[in-house]
């Protein structure tokens, strides 16, 4: 993989200025490790920590705790909804180790304008403190309607809440222990906040959001996975069927690639809805293992094997995991009539395709996104294009290049560099960072960094190349 250290600078020209609207979720992360005080500070759970499952939605310190301890023991990142109860409860009594931008938009959003493009963001609950999460606000618009059109204006210019949204993350290492519970790898656990503003329609900016399609190069769009019962004034598919009715809209104008970010969601109903109104629309869905398990049981095309470290174990029938994900995709994709589904895991990202764009502005798309997941997890944060330099310290993944060898094997097709790329399936191997700084928001920076580059490498904008 020699050529990519010398590509990242053209990458990156290929990035600058590049426009992409982002929406809709963006809040602001508190970030708790996971250690004696936070045991001290919640309730034991009443059933054995790390086998009971908690509830749907989080209503007491008890419930928190029976959360975390259950994705400890799973070695698996989860994300349940609070109530507004314990939403109110953190704020007022717990202190969190640090606060970050948070929620996918914003992620996204500040990746994107941190590599020179020029991201165009929609967000509810845009508060003096959500705005001051922006690494680069001066990179960032927003789009306001005034009679009927659409100017995209400097973001400070859009604050209006009073409120912010908050999410508590709690970080725990592999080996950390939580009322008695060893975690089984390294990541997190989400307790999510639901404020009742959010309900996917924009009133003045969803009839003429076309105007938004044509001013872009690209969509990323996430947060559908935010609605409640409480706060939803009908139902999650009225709710849906309008939001696929704005993707369409958004566009109406030309030929759009529409990324759609797929998060986890313990609300079956929700999910339903979600998968049968929204994902649909899709021109990608981006996800990552757990949530690769989700969609593909409420699909009915299969289960898989839990955990993220996929390329070191074997499945149950024995078959290398990595072909486990590639049917797996596959038969989201069929099931969802999307030209592609996007998977990170821990040792490899792998794409499923069907002329969703040229297999190797994929492939380029999926390294770039290595590199920037490895400069996130051995930094923390990106704060400069050369961050990146950090991510090619860490060498591709042996483990992920010998999981690509078996699905190369398995599609009659060879690897080059590691990586596999055909007109239906894709895969490059990870930059593994051992010790990860943080691991909260990684696979949003993996779909923004993926899907920009491989936009930008598609579409000559001004007259560049393909690169």
């Amino acid at each position: 993989m020699g050529d990519i250290d010398s590509r990242i600078e053209t990458d990156l020209t290929l990035l600058r200025d590049c426009p992409l609207f982002v929406a809709y979720n963006a809040n602001v992360d508190a970030l708790v490790r996971v250690d004696e005080e936070l045991e001290a500070f919640l309730d034991r759970p009443e059933d054995p920590p790390g086998e009971a499952a908690p509830p749907d939605r989080l209503s007491s310190k008890r419930d928190l705790a029976t959360a975390i301890t259950r994705s400890m023991a799973a070695g698996q990142g989860d994300e349940i909804a609070m109530s507004a109860e314990l939403t109110t409860e953190l704020a007022s009594e717990l202190v969190p180790d640090t606060r970050q931008m948070g929620g996918q938009a914003g992620i996204m959003t500040n990746l994107l304008s941190t590599l020179g493009a020029a991201p165009i963001v929609y967000t509810y609950l845009l508060s003096e403190t959500q705005f001051s999460m922006f690494d680069h606000p001066d990179a960032v618009r927003f789009p306001r309607v005034e009679d009927g059109r659409v100017r995209f204006v400097p973001l400070g210019d859009a604050i209006e809440a009073d409120r912010t949204k908050t999410n508590w993350i709690f970080e725990f290492e592999d080996g950390t222990e939580l009322f008695g519970v060893r975690a089984a790898a390294d990541t997190r656990f989400i307790a999510a906040s639901r404020p009742p503003e959010f309900d996917l329609t924009v009133d003045d900016l969803d009839p003429v959001v076309d105007q938004v399609g044509a001013a872009v190069d690209g969509a990323l769009l996430a947060g559908y996975h935010n609605l409640t019962r409480e706060n939803v004034q009908t139902d999650y598919e009225q709710v849906h069927r309008h939001a696929r009715d704005v993707v369409r809209r958004l566009r109406s104008g030309g030929d759009l690639p529409v990324h759609i970010e797929y998060a986890v969601t313990h609300d079956h109903a929700l999910r339903r809805s979600l998968t049968d109104h929204v994902l649909p629309e899709a021109d990608v869905i981006g996800l990552d293992t757990h949530e690769l398990q989700l969609l593909g049981r409420d699909l009915g095309v299969g289960s898989l094997s839990a955990g993220d470290g996929a390329a070191r174990r074997e499945t149950v029938d024995g078959a290398p995991p990595i072909l486990e994900h590639y049917r797996a995709l596959t038969a989201v994709k069929d099931a969802l009539g999307v030209p592609c589904v996007r998977m990170h895991a821990m040792e490899y990202h792998l794409a499923v395709t069907d002329e969703y764009l040229p297999p190797e502005a994929v492939r380029r798309g999926l390294e770039f996104a290595a590199i920037n997941a490895a400069a996130k997890a051995s930094r923390g944060h990106i704060t400069a294009p050369e961050d990146l330099e950090r991510g090619l310290a860490y060498e591709p993944s042996d483990a992920g290049e010998s999981a690509i060898e078996s699905l190369a094997d398995n599609v009659d097709a060879s690897t080059r560099d590691g990586a596999l790329c055909t007109p239906t399936v894709v895969a490059v191997p990870n930059r593994v960072v051992e010790d990860p700084v943080g691991t909260v928001g990684i696979g949003d920076i993996v779909s923004s960094a993926s899907f920009a580059l491989e936009v930008a490498v598609t579409r000559d904008r001004r007259g560049a190349g393909n690169g």
